[in-house]
């Protein structure tokens, strides 16, 4: 069993790497993994692929790469889990090859932090430009002020993963532990906002105009709504999802992240689902 394991990684390797030898030569690439998205202020979407190093960009349903990290292991931007535009217009990416999270000046990455961190799984901004983190492997949730470092202690939270912040900037967390969702106090106390884990696998949390919260279920193939009241119900599900990831919301839709689809989605808010890379193969 653990053989047959230990087989499928290294194939996973050998593939990831010969897509992204082709990706290189070709100056062009596809995604394969996509884990996180989010809308740069030019329009074009920039993607986190957990099997590309680095990060990539789609403009009009095309794949380019915009920055090319290492295929060596604990190098800048190997393991980029999650991606985010800040309030400025820059982009930043959450990167667990290095601990490190990193703001992108023009195609430059800089370093943000330089310890502190240990896992990164994604970030949030808030309005005063106050950075987020949530760090799978100290079970903990830190914040860069004003987005510089050293990282300071928010709260701890038994496996923390996805962020996000409502209307009234409130920061929420998506964790594996006791309860799935929860709204931090402005005292850095954690208070589930659902009860118990009424979510198979859930991933991340983003919000509409009116206060809902839409959570990403992996294992459900599903997007779920928490309404002000902690009320759960599914939003949508099934195909052309597979195992959606990431979401962030934008102006009257949300783009989805789904690494089993090898595609990015933009989700009104009527529930319309439309792939942005054309001829995207499924796994």
């Amino acid at each position: 069993m653990k053989r047959a394991i230990a087989t499928r990684y290294v194939f996973r390797a050998l593939l990831a790497g010969f897509f992204l030898t082709i990706c290189q030569s070709v100056g062009a690439a596809e995604l394969i993994y996509p884990i996180s998205a989010t809308w740069g202020s030019d329009g074009a979407v920039y993607v986190a692929d957990l099997h590309l190093p680095g990060i990539s960009v789609i403009r009009e349903g095309k794949v380019e790469i915009f920055f090319q990290a290492s295929k060596r292991y604990r190098t800048p931007l190997n393991a980029v889990r999650a991606v985010l535009v800040a309030r400025d217009g820059s982009l930043l990416a959450a990167d667990t090859a290095t601990s490190t999270v990193y703001r992108f000046i023009g195609t430059e990455p800089q370093p943000l932090t330089d310890k502190g961190l240990w896992t990164p799984m994604d970030v949030a901004v808030d309005a005063e430009g106050n950075i987020f983190v949530s760090d799978l492997g100290t079970h903990r949730i830190w914040v860069l002020r004003s987005g510089k470092g050293p990282p300071e202690l928010v709260t701890e939270l038994r496996a923390p993963r996805g962020l996000g912040i409502d209307r009234q900037g409130k920061l929420w967390v998506v964790a594996h532990g006791e309860h799935q969702l929860w709204r931090i106090s402005e005292g850095g106390k954690p208070i589930p906002v659902v009860q118990g884990r009424p979510f198979q696998f859930p991933h991340d949390v983003a919000f509409d105009g009116e206060g809902n919260a839409y959570v990403t279920d992996g294992y459900a193939s599903a997007i779920w709504r928490v309404t002000a009241d902690g009320t759960v119900s599914e939003w949508v599900s099934g195909k052309p999802l597979f195992r959606p990831v990431s979401i962030v919301a934008g102006e009257g839709k949300f783009l989805v992240a789904d690494p089993w689809a090898r595609n990015v989605f933009e989700i009104s808010l009527k529930g319309e689902i439309r792939g942005l890379v054309e001829n995207s193969p499924q796994k």
